[in-house]
């Protein structure tokens, strides 16, 4: 349990880092919570900031996931304990404590994390966002699809147990709950700064 419990405020705490935050500030010297679609993550730091920019804080924002899984292995885990890891990442990345609770939505945080868990089904899943958002050219419906397969691969490509996949599944409802309970003050912060 000590394992567990260090491992997992370990995992808080980088999810926590809020990298968006951080180069908006330092690039631009805005406040990325109320600026854009005012979410601390990646692409309104593409919108606000810039395109590299945004590439970038999508690159750290994985970096984080992996880093969750990884702390799970460090210490040793065992696979169950290590999802808690890596749901305490994005929960850091969600409501971070270095920006008093008001973080993103936690999505790239939440493949990086995954990427480790199964690197094969995050590349197949990319594969089929970029495909989708080729088609559509829509950012959220890209996301859902890329998202939304990953159960059916988890279980039926890779042989992960219905229990295994029921905690991925989850994982990806808590990254759906999060989205749904930012959009009023996103569109709040759309509508005052002109976005």
């Amino acid at each position: 349990m000590a394992k567990l419990l260090i491992a997992g405020v370990l995992s808080y705490l980088v999810g926590s880092i809020p990298f968006s935050y951080l180069i908006a500030k330092r690039v631009k010297n805005v406040d990325i919570r109320v600026v854009g679609e005012g979410n601390v993550g990646g692409r309104n730091v593409w919108r606000v900031v810039g395109k590299k920019y945004g590439v970038l804080a999508v690159f750290l924002d994985l970096l984080k996931g992996i880093a969750a899984f990884g702390i799970g292995h460090l210490f040793g885990l065992y696979p169950w304990y290590i999802w808690i890891c890596g749901f305490l990442a994005v929960i850091g990345h969600c409501f971070p404590v270095f920006l008093k609770g008001r973080g993103g939505k936690g999505a790239a945080t939440a493949m990086g994390f995954l990427l480790g868990m199964q690197p094969v089904a995050l590349v197949i899943s990319g594969v089929l966002m970029l495909l989708t958002y080729g088609i559509f050219r829509n950012f959220h419906v890209s996301i859902s699809a890329g998202m939304g397969s990953l159960p059916f691969f988890w279980r039926f490509v890779f042989g992960k147990s219905w229990a295994e996949t029921a905690i991925m599944v989850s994982f990806l409802l808590f990254l759906g709950l999060k989205r749904w309970i930012d959009e009023p003050y996103m569109q709040r912060v759309k509508e005052k700064s002109g976005w």
